[in-house]
């Protein structure tokens, strides 16, 4: 029984207090405030981001097809010339 009672108060200092648990919760909504502000801050720069690459896609569209239209006409030209060439100078 003694050694029972012994255990019990090697075990009761090791217990947390109410202080200690008041303590512990204040830390860790410290911590878990300082958490929402860090992913606040990256869904800011992930929307930065965001945007950024819609940009860059509209302007690679638009001059894809800048492109496009060009080989397109010039393809149509030297078909012209060669059949112009053909049926006129040979």
């Amino acid at each position: 029984m003694h050694a029972r009672v012994t255990k019990l108060e090697a075990v009761i200092s090791t217990l947390a207090t109410r202080e200690d648990l008041v303590r512990l919760e204040v830390t860790l909504h410290r911590e878990i405030s300082g958490i929402q502000r860090e992913v606040s801050d990256i869904h800011r720069d992930v929307s930065g981001i965001h945007r950024d690459i819609t940009y860059i896609h509209q302007t690679v569209s638009a001059q894809t097809w800048k492109i496009l239209s060009t080989l397109i006409a010039t393809s149509t030209l030297l078909v012209g010339v060669t059949y112009y060439l053909a049926k006129h100078v040979g």
